[in-house]
């Protein structure tokens, strides 16, 4: 009986311990398992067509599990690409609203009133866009040919319809700073049509 009673207290530490190892062992598998990352979050409301500067954006740490590839981490510089769809304080940068192909494009923002005919259908605010410059022929006058005025082109606002009795839409667009004069030259006669850069 004392040999049964001696082998239990020698037995009981032991088990403890592997019940205590097994409690840390799934503590430290649950904090890792729900570790955090840093990700990109917008320190004010940043608009469509802006071009991301130091400041805009701080680190924050975030568990987002599988959707992280979804949005920008530290490993990610946002610096200098521009943004295609607007962002608002404390929100999270998600890799959609970003883009890298428009990283040239200045910050000038140019509205334009286009007919309604003239613009392909569909362009929604972060689309890319081409703008051909067109004279209609006059009085027996030689066709001339469409002239590519500006090639991809982020629209930063579009309206599909304006209120001059529908027949106009309203769109802007952001250009580079050099181009807004042969740009708004361009709609000083004959008339402009946007079309979509890549469908």
């Amino acid at each position: 009986m004392k040999k049964r009673t001696s082998h239990m207290q020698t037995r009981m530490p032991l088990a403890i311990a592997l019940i205590a190892a097994s409690f840390l062992s799934a503590f430290f598998l649950a904090s890792f398992s729900h570790s955090t990352s840093k990700y990109w979050v917008a320190v004010e409301d940043l608009q469509s067509g802006h071009q991301i500067v130091n400041g805009d954006l701080e680190l924050k740490d975030f568990d987002l599990s599988s959707s992280s590839i979804n949005y920008l981490s530290k490993e990610l510089d946002p610096l200098g690409q521009v943004l295609i769809q607007n962002v608002f304080s404390g929100e999270i940068l998600s890799i959609e609203k970003v883009s890298s192909t428009a990283v040239k494009i200045a910050s000038s923002a140019v509205p334009l009133s286009i007919r309604s005919v003239d613009i392909a259908a569909g362009i929604k605010v972060g689309d890319l866009v081409d703008i051909y410059w067109v004279i209609d022929t006059q009085n027996g006058e030689l066709a001339q040919e469409p002239i590519l005025i500006l090639g991809t082109v982020l629209v930063m606002s579009a309206n599909g319809k304006s209120a001059n009795f529908g027949t106009d839409a309203a769109i802007t667009v952001s250009v580079g700073q050099t181009q807004v004069l042969r740009l708004l030259s361009a709609t000083t006669q004959g008339r402009l049509v946007v079309i979509s850069s890549n469908v």
